[in-house]
C-alpha cells in the first residue's frame, strides 16, 4: 500500500510539472502566424483525417480518439478483473436510463484513478485539438466536451456519470497536455528527433505519433501553432 501510494504520488509530481510548463506557455491570444498558415497545405499528412481545418471536423478528429481509445481502456480493465465474460451485466439498458434521468454523483475513486489517470485522458483529447491547430481555448473546451460524452455516453452503460471527472479532468488535462504540447514544440525546435525526444513524445503524445504512422521525419515537417 505504501508504494502504491508513492508511485501515484510520484506521478502525479510529474504531471504537475508538465502541466506548470504549459501554464507559463500558453498565449493570451491566439497565435497568428501568415507564413505557417500559407504553407497548411504542404504539411505531411497522416493516415486519416486528412484536412482538420474546421472545428466540426476537430470534434470528428477527437471523437475517432476517444471512442477506440476508451473502449481499449474497458476491455483492458474487463480482462485484468476477469469479466470478460459478464459484460451483458455490465452494459445494461438501465443503467443507460439512470445515466440520463439522475444528476451526477461526486464518485469515491482512488486518488490515482481521478487524478492520474483521468488528466492523462483528458490530455489526449486535448491534444487532439492543439495538434490540429485549434487555440488552447477551443482544444480545452473539447476536453471537457469528451469528458461529458465518455461519462454520459462511454461509462455511462456502467455507473451514474461522475461530476468530480467531469470538472478535473479537462482543467487538469488541460494543463497537462499544453504543457506536452509546448515541452514537444522545444524538441522539434532543430526539426530533429533523437532517440530519448522520440521515446518522450510516443509516452505523452501516443494518438499523434500513431497518426503519422510512427513516421518520425514526417512529425520533424509539422508547425506547430
Amino acid at each position: 500500500m505504501f508504494w502504491r501510494k508513492m508511485k501515484a504520488r510520484t506521478t502525479l509530481l510529474i504531471l504537475l510539472v508538465i502541466s506548470l510548463s504549459g501554464i507559463h506557455a500558453i498565449p493570451a491570444e491566439a497565435q497568428v502566424n501568415d507564413t505557417l498558415y500559407s504553407s497548411l497545405s504542404q504539411q505531411p499528412h497522416g493516415i486519416w483525417f486528412h484536412k482538420t481545418n474546421s472545428v466540426f471536423k476537430r470534434v470528428a478528429y477527437s471523437q475517432a480518439i476517444l471512442w477506440p481509445a476508451s473502449a481499449a481502456g474497458h476491455l483492458g480493465l474487463y480482462i485484468r478483473d476477469g469479466e470478460l465474460g459478464n459484460l451483458s451485466n455490465i452494459y445494461t439498458l438501465r443503467m443507460y436510463k439512470r445515466t440520463f434521468t439522475l444528476p451526477p454523483v461526486w464518485d469515491s475513486d482512488t486518488f490515482s484513478w481521478n487524478y492520474v489517470v483521468h488528466p492523462i485522458m483528458g490530455s489526449f483529447s486535448y491534444l487532439a485539438y492543439r495538434n490540429k491547430r485549434a487555440h488552447w481555448a477551443e482544444a480545452f473546451a473539447g476536453a471537457a466536451l469528451n469528458s461529458a460524452i465518455y461519462e454520459y455516453f462511454i461509462a455511462g452503460a456502467t455507473q451514474q456519470p461522475s461530476i468530480n471527472d467531469m470538472v478535473m479532468t479537462p482543467i487538469l488535462g488541460s494543463l497537462l497536455g499544453e504543457g506536452i504540447y509546448q515541452l514537444k514544440k522545444q524538441m522539434l525546435r532543430n526539426r530533429h528527433l533523437g532517440i530519448v525526444e522520440k521515446i518522450v513524445m510516443t509516452v505523452s503524445d501516443p494518438f499523434e505519433v500513431i497518426y503519422y504512422g510512427f513516421n518520425y521525419r514526417k512529425i520533424c515537417q509539422v508547425n506547430y501553432r
